[in-house]
């Protein structure tokens, strides 16, 4: 099953993106190297799906104000920044 993956800086900032994602099946996951990952699984490439979780991404990075996130999808990584006032 293909997921969405955002890589936290620590267990603080990953169960931060667990909670703020919870709606999407958001699941802490720590790696062999000691890292932590924020796995949301998606089933069939659902586009609405990842709109939807990038958006709520986006809000929970502005709303905690420390930085950007950085997220792995189909392979390729990405940042999701701050949105910025209108």
């Amino acid at each position: 099953m293909e997921s969405f993956d955002i890589h936290a800086v620590s267990r603080e900032s990953a169960e931060g993106f667990c909670a703020a994602l919870k709606e999407f099946d958001a699941k802490l996951v720590e790696t062999d190297e000691g890292r932590y990952l924020v796995e949301i699984p998606l089933t069939g490439g659902d586009t609405k799906k990842i709109i939807a979780a990038l958006n709520a991404l986006e809000a929970y990075v502005t709303q905690r104000g420390h930085g950007p996130a950085r997220v792995e999808l189909g392979g390729r990584r990405y940042l999701v920044d701050a949105a910025t006032p209108d």
